[in-house]
C-alpha cells in the first residue's frame, strides 16, 4: 500500500472548518478548493471538507460528519505555536474547540484538540521526527500549495466491534493484496477482562526512507454497528488511498469485483465530465485510476468487520502526490 491520502467529511460551515485545520497546521489548498468543498494539505495527506452533499444538485450539507477514532498528525512547528493560534479564534472557541496538553514517557509533547462539531478530543498533534519535513519534499512533488506545519497524517484510527479485527484484515490482505497487515491484541480489554479486543493493523510505505503511516481498526465494545455507515449520516465519510503498481491496482479491482464489493457512490454521479465518479468496470476503473468499495471483508467472508468507503486509486491518478520518478 502506498499512501493513505485523504479523509472525506460532510461539514455546513466550510469558514469555520477552514480555520479550525488552518488552525492545527494544514495548508488550505486553493487551486482543489472549490464550491462544494475544501482541501487542506497536511504532508503528502489532505482533509477534504465538503459542503453540498452531492454533485448534482448540490445539496447544501446540514449534518456535519465526525471521525470516530483518532488521526495522529506531525508538526514541524513548536507546540506554543499551535495552542496561540487555536486559542486566539474567537470563532474556534466559540464553536468548541479545546486543546490539552500532554506529555509522552519519553518526554516529547503530545496535543489534543477537540474540533467543531465533535464530542471528543479527536485529533492528537506530535512533534515530526527530525529532518522529515525535508525528505518528504525530496520525495515526491506534493500537492499544490504546498505544507505548512503539519508535514504527516502519520496514524489513523477507527473504532469496530469485538471480533472484527480479523475480517477488516482479511479484506486488507485477499482484496486489496496488502502483505503488511498485522492483528494483535489491542491495549485495552473489555470490562473485566473476559473479552481480548484487538486491533488491525495496515502500514502504508511511499518509499524506504520515510516513516510508515498506519491506519489501525481498534476493537472497542462501544464502536456502532459494523454498518453504521449505510443508516447514520454522521458517519458517511470515506478514506481514500493509494496503490503501489499498476499490477497492484488492477488485481485489487479483479478481487473486489469476484467478491462483489464494487460500489457506486451515487453522490458522484450526474456529471459525465466528473473524474472522479464511481467505476462500475474495469475499463472505468482504469479510465478513472480509481474505483470504490464500502464493505470491508475478504473473499471468503460472508459479512463485513466494517462498513467504511474506500476511494482506492493508481498511483497514475491525477492527484497522486508522488512525483513520477517515485512512481515505479
Amino acid at each position: 500500500m502506498l499512501l493513505l491520502e485523504h479523509i472525506n467529511l460532510f461539514i455546513p460551515d466550510p469558514e469555520l472548518g477552514r480555520r479550525f485545520y488552518e488552525a492545527l497546521g494544514l495548508q488550505l489548498n486553493r487551486e482543489s478548493t472549490n464550491h462544494r468543498q475544501v482541501h487542506l494539505n497536511a504532508g503528502f495527506s489532505q482533509m477534504h471538507l465538503v459542503m453540498k452533499r452531492n454533485i448534482r444538485p448540490g445539496d447544501p450539507v446540514e449534518v456535519p460528519q465526525r471521525w470516530l477514532g483518532e488521526v495522529e498528525l506531525w508538526s514541524q512547528e513548536d507546540k506554543s505555536i499551535i495552542i496561540q493560534r487555536l486559542q486566539a479564534d474567537d470563532m474556534l472557541v466559540a464553536a468548541g474547540v479545546t486543546v490539552e496538553e500532554e506529555v509522552e514517557a519519553g518526554g516529547a509533547w503530545v496535543l489534543l484538540v477537540q474540533g467543531p462539531w465533535e464530542v471528543r478530543k479527536t485529533w492528537r498533534i506530535t512533534p515530526a521526527p527530525a529532518g522529515f519535513a525535508d525528505a518528504l519534499r525530496s520525495s515526491g512533488k506534493g500537492h499544490n500549495c504546498g505544507f505548512a506545519g503539519i508535514v504527516a497524517m502519520s496514524r489513523i484510527s477507527h473504532p469496530c466491534r469485538p471480533g472484527s479485527a480479523e475480517l477488516i484484515a482479511d479484506f486488507y490482505r485477499t482484496i486489496l493484496g496488502s502483505n503488511e497487515v498485522e492483528v494483535k491484541e489491542n491495549d485495552t480489554s473489555s470490562a473485566g477482562g473476559s473479552l481480548k479486543l484487538k486491533k488491525a493493523s495496515v502500514v502504508f510505505r511511499m518509499n524506504d526512507t520515510l516513516p510508515p503511516q498506519y491506519l489501525d481498526f481498534e476493537e472497542q465494545e462501544d464502536a456502532p454497528p459494523a454498518d453504521a455507515f449505510d443508516h447514520d449520516e454522521v458517519v458517511k465519510y470515506h478514506v481514500c488511498l493509494y496503490m503501489k503498481s499498476d499490477a497492484d491496482f488492477q488485481n485489487s479491482y479483479q478481487q473486489a469485483e469476484r467478491a462483489g464489493l464494487v460500489w457506486v457512490n451515487d453522490r458522484f454521479e450526474g456529471d459525465p465530465a466528473n473524474p472522479l465518479a464511481s467505476a462500475r468496470t474495469w475499463e472505468e476503473a482504469e479510465a478513472a485510476q480509481q474505483y470504490r468499495v464500502k464493505d470491508l471483508r475478504g473473499l471468503d467472508s460472508e459479512r463485513p468487520g466494517l462498513v467504511l468507503e474506500h476511494e482506492i486509486r493508481s498511483w497514475r491518478h491525477f492527484r497522486c502526490p508522488l512525483l513520477p520518478a517515485q512512481k515505479l
